[in-house]
């Protein structure tokens, strides 16, 4: 088979396999989150309540017998208290409803649970479509709050908290999970590559500039003065022949720096250059096989050598555009 069409194929069963993807993500989220969202409703007795009065709030699902979603841990996990300062005094449900004329007409039935609640300082909970505040009772002379009771605060606790967020925890890990799987199939079927990713991306930058930040990091180093002269030669001399070879398109890297240097005398460059360069490849070969030791200038000189080439070589304006 033709590897054109092979890779056509490829790629073509790699975008199924995303798309069946997204369809899962969005099966999961939905599942998860229609019924919290879309059909949970609040309903309130009083809008407001003194210190130490009775409130009850009604949260009511509507469900949909075929579709089967419903599920108890979508109400609230309220028991001892709720966020905005109200202490729970009692729990009563979840029970099931018919549903009212008001209601959709895609409810077989309801699920309604309820809790009487009460505060002891001022509070205020709002809910979707729903909203009690706690405002203090006044005593007979002007001005003066009457205790009731002791004031208690009401916190959540670390367990109603990831109770909480369990759920939407476990759709996180799952869809999580999808993707990774997805990458994975795409590595395979060798549609992505993420090893290659970094290789990709230096191709892709002008050769001067990946030159000149090689160049840089390799001045901020300076392991020329930390005794590693050696290894600082080899990455000089592979940066600037990289460099040479994406430039000018010719072949120093598998070179000898004499074949090296025969190959740049012959190139559309200032004999300056050449100069420098022959110079620096020279020093480079007596440190690396003649264990030469060269002064720390001299390190430094071949380094601003090859910046300075880089420099005076890079395209112009006119060549880049």
């Amino acid at each position: 088979m033709d590897k054109k069409i092979q890779k056509y194929l490829k790629i073509a069963f790699a975008l199924k396999i995303v798309k069946y993807t997204a369809v899962a993500v969005w099966l999961i989220a939905s599942t998860g989150f229609n019924v919290a969202r879309s059909q949970i409703s609040y309903e309130v007795d009083t809008n407001n309540v003194a210190w130490g009065e009775r409130a009850t709030i009604t949260a009511r699902i509507g469900v949909n017998a075929t579709d089967n979603l419903f599920s108890t841990d979508t109400f609230p996990l309220w028991t001892d208290s709720i966020p905005g300062g109200f202490e729970v005094l009692e729990v009563i449900g979840p029970d099931t409803l018919k549903p009212s004329e008001n209601d959709p007409a895609d409810w077989d039935f309801v699920v309604e649970k309820k809790w009487v609640v009460t505060a002891w300082e001022e509070a205020s909970v709002d809910l979707p479509g729903a909203r009690i505040s706690v405002t203090p009772t006044l005593a007979s002379e002007e001005n003066q709050v009457e205790v009731q009771a002791e004031i208690i605060e009401v916190k959540w606790t670390t367990a109603d908290q990831l109770k909480r967020a369990a759920p939407y925890l476990a759709y996180f890990l799952a869809a999580l999970v999808i993707i990774i799987l997805v990458i994975k199939t795409l590595e395979a079927l060798g549609v992505w590559n993420s090893e290659k990713k970094t290789q990709i991306d230096e191709e892709t930058i002008p050769a001067h500039i990946l030159a000149l930040e090689k160049l840089r990091e390799l001045k901020e180093r300076q392991s020329w003065l930390k005794g590693d002269a050696k290894t600082f030669q080899v990455e000089l001399s592979g940066i600037i022949r990289e460099y040479i070879d994406k430039r000018f398109m010719v072949h120093t890297l598998d070179k000898t720096s004499d074949e090296a240097v025969k190959i740049i005398k012959m190139l559309d460059i200032s004999d300056g250059d050449k100069y420098a360069i022959e110079s620096t490849l020279k020093v480079g070969d007596q440190i690396k096989f003649a264990k030469f030791k060269a002064a720390e200038d001299l390190h430094l000189k071949s380094l601003n050598a090859c910046i300075d080439l880089v420099n005076n070589t890079k395209p112009s304006e006119d060549e880049v555009g």
